[in-house]
């Protein structure tokens, strides 16, 4: 019992109550042990502590139910799987069913180095969908990685919606203008530490930690929330994803050359930029911490090698 209690998510009045309904109930039972102690006990006696037991049991079960009505709450039996050291798998009983997600707590800093905390959560259910989605694009002679990312982004949008929401009610509650909102999810995945996904199998000459057989070397956006494992085309993706849900103009821009991935965003800002339809997208790396809007590392700085890829929700 003490087990249970332990895994139990209740509300702290419905907590102290059935604390006390289980000390009543050890104490009955202790003082009819010791009446009954060196007693011969008949059939029919221990039928009737038997049926006493079960009629206590069924009002145990009633009350119980009745305060879970009364709270809001029932047993909710949680049952955790660390998935890695920050990454928990959380199987939650409720009222409503069973809900199984993944959850870790990100904290890093922004550009200006200040400190930032938020949950990263996503559902078990959405995470198989991804995955699903990820591995029935079909590739055709028409490929392109516009195509793909859009593929991605389209069908994962709706669920990432409570990291979303966890980005845009930290927003409302700081105040944060439209810019520091932008650098708060970029940092956020900047901070993440870095891990290559590759299409074919790893090798040992490969950068590590490796993860290999993965389709077009991709994660979809929530696969990356539950595992927080990327390279570059994974960060941007789900960056792409999250800004353009917040209706900032983003695109992804790839360069074949570098065989790298990064993000464009076209925000008064400084820096390197790429020009499309006479707007200026400015870069943002995404693989490592502290690059600030407009910056690109120098051995991945000549523009002329970098080609849109997504702008707009638009391949191209």
């Amino acid at each position: 019992m003490i087990t249970i209690l332990t895994n139990m998510r209740l509300n702290r009045n419905l907590l102290l109550l059935l604390t006390v309904l289980i000390i009543m109930l050890f104490s009955y039972f202790w003082k009819r042990r010791k009446k009954l102690t060196g007693q011969k006990i008949s059939s029919s006696v221990l039928f009737f502590e038997i049926l006493k037991l079960g009629i206590v049991i069924a009002i145990f079960s009633i009350v119980s139910f009745g305060l879970k009505n009364q709270f809001g709450t029932t047993f909710s039996l949680v049952e955790t799987e660390k998935v890695d050291e920050t990454i928990t798998l959380i199987t939650d009983s409720t009222a409503t069913g069973i809900s199984k997600y993944y959850l870790s707590q990100q904290t890093w800093k922004d550009f200006n180095r200040k400190k930032h905390s938020l949950p990263f959560k996503v559902n078990y259910m959405d995470v198989l969908k991804a995955h699903k989605n990820r591995n029935s694009f079909a590739i055709t002679s028409e490929f392109s990685w516009g195509i793909f990312y859009k593929h991605l982004v389209d069908h994962d949008t709706p669920l990432i919606e409570a990291l979303s929401l966890s980005f845009y009610n930290y927003q409302k509650e700081s105040n944060m203008s439209r810019r520091d909102f932008a650098e708060l999810i970029i940092s956020s995945i900047q901070d993440i530490p870095y891990n290559l996904i590759l299409s074919d199998e790893c090798k040992e000459t490969d950068i590590k930690p490796c993860f290999g057989n993965i389709k077009l070397g991709v994660y979809a956006p929530a696969e990356f929330v539950s595992s927080l494992r990327a390279d570059c085309d994974t960060r941007t993706v789900l960056i792409y994803t999250i800004l353009s849900r917040f209706n900032y103009d983003v695109a992804i821009l790839n360069s074949e050359k570098y065989l790298h991935s990064v993000i464009g965003l076209n925000i008064p800002s400084t820096g390197k930029y790429k020009t499309h339809n006479t707007k200026k997208y400015y870069f943002v790396e995404t693989t490592a911490r502290g690059c600030p809007i407009g910056y690109l590392p120098n051995d991945v700085s000549n523009i002329s090698y970098w080609k849109f890829a997504l702008i707009h929700n638009k391949h191209l």
